[in-house]
């Protein structure tokens, strides 16, 4: 507060200037120096004065009332001289701060001296308040209100992250890490950990090895010279000679025993499997002590299975069987759609023709499955489509799928009252019976060496035509076959085959060569390139064979053969081999 006399600033608190001692009289902003307002006294005055209204109703009944219109006038009226009541307060209000001036804009503390004699006791307050405005007297009441004061943001607390705060934290972590990882390296980890690894040199040696023609494992655990190792597992002892004790063990020792049922694919034996062999070592006392468990996995091989007929394993006929060839281990266990064929095995040192029932009803599956000794269950599933018939269309299942003979009876059966064509090569087709027993037969003729289709349609009146297939391979005998050779060896006979091969393979014309087999191209079908200049000419004549002979191929080696042609393949003639005999010289 301003002292009046000398102009010091004193604090609120204070009765009197600590200067000179004038006494301080105190402008209290918050209390109001004009007289009693009269507004309120003048509205009640004013309201009794509202005229009054009188209803009478229907029956004669009166009933005063003020307008609300009026009694809105009158609060309107109120309002806008309480506005200017407020107004002229205001007014007031900045003249006398004019007067008094603004608080110093510094906070700082001020200090006076007690004088009891003159003045009562004190009590200072701890600080003095931070002005919540600044401004200054030169530019504040323009116009008679204040243009330029402004409010003070407060200040927000803010926690210092300093480096001098972070260091002590830092180093309190570190020390504490240092603390936990000591104690694993020097306690935990020698005292819990280490005392169950096996240090490497007493370690036991695992290696794959070949025992009888089967998968096993040699097995070496050190020990001392002389001391008896045994083997739960095996019922075993195996004595420590050179500071281990060696011995093997075949795989299939742990899982030839194990049954499995081929229709149900959960007892089937893994692809791997994980064993356990549990040493001991006799104490000089006597006792066997347990050595730590040995474990290794072992692969379990499937049983072989050789699909000989037919190479893929989706397949489209139109005959109700199907003949299916597969080669087999002896002594298997085989199974066909879940039926038991296992007597079958043996009769033909694992070979096995199964003709399958075929049914006009689109995909037919067959699932073959092997289980041989030592070898865990081997699965092949074959998809064999037959489309759906309107007519009824059936061979003789007698037939046979080979012939020798350039032709072959064919006999079928239909429905009664039919009309049967016959789409291949054939003649003398007999129908007499068709009418009525639906039977007919006809003798097919085979135009070339090899695989030759039948094809039979049958049709009715408003019904879909039915076509039937039937593949027969036509071989003649050797005598007659290698009749027909041309040789090709002489160079002549190899431009001539290039220069007319079209002509030679519409009539499967047959060649003799001899020669080395020098490039194997397929192993199933077996393809291989063959010499066949046979040092007869400067340059070789290469052709590719496929073996359709009783004979497997090996590479390097020299063969008499006899083919027939084929096509062309990597700018050489292709041919396909029916007899294969050993070279005359």
């Amino acid at each position: 507060m301003k002292c009046p006399n000398c102009g010091q600033w004193n604090r609120a608190s204070l009765p009197r200037c600590f200067k000179c001692g004038t006494a301080l009289v105190r402008d209290d902003g918050y209390k109001t120096s004009l007289p009693i307002d009269e507004l309120e006294e003048k509205f009640q005055r004013t309201q009794e004065e509202l005229p009054i209204q009188y209803r009478i109703d229907d029956f004669g009944n009166e009933s005063p009332r003020q307008d609300p219109k009026d009694q809105l006038a009158l609060e309107m009226r109120s309002y806008h001289e309480r506005k200017r009541r407020g107004e002229e307060r205001q007014r007031q209000l900045r003249e006398s701060s004019a007067k008094l001036g603004y608080a110093p804009i510094s906070g700082a503390h001020g200090s006076a001296y007690d004088n009891s004699a003159m003045y009562g006791t004190i009590e200072y307050d701890d600080f003095i308040e931070n002005p919540t405005r600044y401004g200054s007297t030169s530019d504040i009441y323009r116009g008679g209100y204040n243009t330029s004061d402004f409010k003070l943001p407060k200040k927000h607390f803010r926690r210092s992250f300093g480096i001098r705060r972070i260091l002590p934290i830092l180093a309190v972590i570190f020390f504490i890490s240092g603390i936990l990882v000591a104690g694993y390296f020097f306690l935990f980890k020698p005292l819990v950990l280490d005392r169950n690894v096996i240090p490497e040199e007493m370690m036991p040696e695992i290696i794959a090895s070949i025992l009888n023609d089967a998968a096993a494992h040699t097995i070496r655990i050190p020990g001392e010279e002389g001391a008896q190792i045994y083997i739960k597992e095996l019922r075993k002892s195996f004595m420590v000679i050179g500071g281990y004790a060696s011995f093997q063990v075949q795989d299939y020792t742990w899982y030839e025993l194990i049954e499995e049922n081929p229709s149900d694919k959960s007892t089937w034996l893994p692809e791997t499997m994980e064993v356990t062999l549990t040493p001991y070592i006799r104490s000089e006392t006597g006792e066997q002590v347990a050595l730590p468990l040995i474990q290794y996995n072992i692969n379990i091989p499937q049983s072989p299975l050789l699909l000989i007929s037919p190479t893929a394993k989706y397949i489209e006929t139109s005959m109700q069987t199907y003949k299916i060839e597969f080669q087999v281990m002896t002594n298997s266990q085989v199974y066909i759609n879940g039926k038991d064929y296992s007597s079958f095995v043996n009769t033909q040192d694992g070979f096995i023709s199964y003709n399958a029932p075929i049914t006009p009803i689109g995909e037919n599956f067959i699932e073959i499955t092997v289980r041989s000794q030592y070898y865990r269950m081997n699965t092949v599933n074959l998809i064999i489509y037959r489309a759906v018939q309107d007519i009824p269309l059936e061979l003789d299942p007698t037939l046979d799928d080979e012939s020798s003979k350039e032709r072959m009876p064919i006999f079928g059966t239909t429905r009664a009252g039919a009309t049967i064509t016959v789409l291949s090569p054939h003649r003398k087709l007999d129908t007499s019976e068709l009418s009525t027993m639906g039977k007919f037969n006809f003798d097919a003729l085979f135009e070339h060496y090899g695989t030759n289709t039948v094809r039979i349609q049958a049709d009715y009146p408003g019904k879909n035509s039915t076509i039937i297939e039937y593949n027969v391979y036509f071989l003649p005998n050797p005598n007659t076959y290698t009749t027909r050779a041309w040789a090709i060896n002489d160079g002549f006979g190899y431009q001539d085959l290039l220069a007319n091969l079209q002509k030679r393979v519409e009539k499967t014309q047959v060649y003799v060569m001899t020669g080395e087999a020098i490039e194997i191209i397929s192993e199933q079908p077996q393809l291989m390139v063959f010499d066949v200049s046979d040092g007869k000419t400067a340059n070789k004549l290469p052709v590719l064979l496929e073996n359709q002979t009783k004979t497997k191929w090996e590479l390097g080696k020299r063969y008499n053969i006899y083919a027939d042609a084929y096509g062309m393949y990597d700018n050489m003639p292709r041919l396909i081999a029916r007899y294969t005999y050993k070279p005359k010289n």
